[in-house]
């Protein structure tokens, strides 16, 4: 099947790709087959020699697609997230692949010995002899846990392109448990490359470091608490628009002096990155959608030790902060609400589809808040339609960020309690009106 994924993934012709992306429909007739031997084709191949702001993301898109198409597509149309990045794919330069069969593992000493060794090579920058120390600890699962936790702390130090060291990872890691540890080198290698080769950046971790508040955070783990309306405005203004992150900080303190369980403060961050988002200038979308993920992933992240789920909440809150500096229009939130009150479509979700098509973000807002005001068998087919919306924007448009973005949405909303997370799907509805548009691969692909 390789040369066929080689025909595939090289070219540059939306009329050759298309027809050879359904003839691979027909070849592996489920997603799963389709993307266990992608994973042994693309990963490989998509690095960089160095890191900058160009980080191949494909394959990171790949993983998102799999997980929408997984939980909001019907059955016969889950190829269409896959469809797209794999359009995406084919435009990202192809490196020689990397030669993992050709490095030997090292297995020498216990469990932490072999962390320390793998830990000090990619400190040095060096992939090889880093992957040498890490491949062993693929075979076993208990092996696997234990490199898992220690990995992802790991990466979580290093806030290098607002976290998304951490972010491959993570995303990495839930392809390789759902394809049973198919290709688990290859699937892991470009995720480690770019951790071990791209610069590094402590700056946050250090400071989270020397502040040594993790004991202060500790009640948060038997604490049994919620947040008042008033306690989650004044900790959203906070994350958001404070000057740095020891006020960020402060802001977690006092909600565990509060009696605020850790999963409700989770909430905040997730339900803050979300204003953030829709509070950004234009183009400035990817600094508060990465302290997004990295919410909703340090809220799904389950064996850490209490210690470590706080230092992880730390990282997120100063992330956050960091993330709506850079990124934010003015010091005060966009309020789409007003919008959605004067305005009101009597057909929102004809009217969704079409503004977010005509990339009108303040219509997208209003559609969604008209929706959410309607019966809740709306919300279903809300999130459905936001999805395709995400789907049907060429893949190079967002990277897989939306599609990801859409993903966690659609879970967060389910689960969480506080009353402000209508602003999740908002937040979707204005950042899918606002993204630029190409639909070059949808319309050839309906076609």
């Amino acid at each position: 099947m390789s040369d066929f994924l080689e025909q595939l993934f090289q070219t540059t012709k939306i009329k050759e790709f298309v027809p050879l992306f359904k003839e691979a429909e027909e070849k592996y007739g489920s997603q799963e087959e389709f993307l266990k031997e992608v994973t042994a084709y693309l990963p490989v191949r998509l690095y960089e020699h160095y890191y900058d702001d160009t980080v191949p993301h494909s394959f990171f898109g790949l993983m998102a697609a799999s997980l929408l198409a997984q939980s909001l597509f019907p059955e016969d149309s889950r190829w269409r997230p896959l469809v797209q990045q794999s359009w995406f794919a084919t435009k990202e330069r192809k490196r020689t692949p990397l030669n993992l069969d050709n490095i030997e593992g090292k297995s020498e000493g216990d469990r932490e010995q072999r962390w320390q060794h793998f830990q000090e090579t990619a400190d040095g920058g060096d992939f090889q002899a880093a992957m040498a120390w890490a491949k062993p600890f693929f075979k076993e699962e208990k092996d696997r846990q234990f490199f898992r936790r220690k990995l992802l702390t790991y990466a979580l130090i290093d806030i290098f392109q607002g976290g998304h060291k951490f972010l491959y990872l993570f995303q990495a890691w839930r392809l390789a448990e759902a394809l049973k540890w198919t290709h688990l080198d290859q699937i892991m290698s470009p995720a480690l490359h770019f951790m071990i080769v791209a610069p590094q950046d402590h700056s946050l971790s250090l400071f989270v470091l020397k502040q040594g508040r993790s004991k202060v955070l500790n009640s948060l783990h038997s604490n049994q608490g919620g947040i008042t309306s008033e306690s989650y405005d004044e900790a959203e203004a906070t994350f958001l628009f404070s000057d740095g992150p020891d006020e960020s900080l402060q802001m977690l303190e006092k909600l565990a002096n509060s009696g605020a369980s850790l999963e409700s403060v989770q909430e905040v961050l997730l339900l803050a990155a979300a204003q953030a988002l829709s509070n950004s200038r234009v183009g400035d979308w990817i600094w508060p959608m990465r302290a997004f993920h990295l919410a909703y992933c340090i809220r799904q992240w389950r064996d850490q030790t209490p210690e470590e789920k706080s230092f992880a909440l730390m990282i997120a809150a100063v992330l956050l902060n960091q993330a709506s500096a850079k990124s934010r229009e003015a010091d005060q939130n966009r309020t789409l609400d007003e919008v959605a009150r004067q305005l009101c479509p009597l057909e929102p979700f004809s009217v969704l589809r079409s503004v977010i098509s005509h990339t009108d973000p303040y219509a997208s807002a209003t559609a969604v808040y008209a929706i959410l005001g309607m019966d809740d068998s709306k919300k279903e087919e809300l999130f459905k339609t936001l999805s395709s919306q995400a789907v049907k924007n060429d893949g190079d448009m967002c990277y897989g960020h939306d599609i990801l973005f859409m993903h966690e949405v659609v879970e967060c909303y389910k689960d969480l309690q506080l009353p402000q997370k209508d602003r999740l799907p908002v937040a979707a509805g204005f950042f899918l009106g606002r993204v630029a548009k190409k639909y070059e691969l949808f319309g050839t692909y309906k076609g």
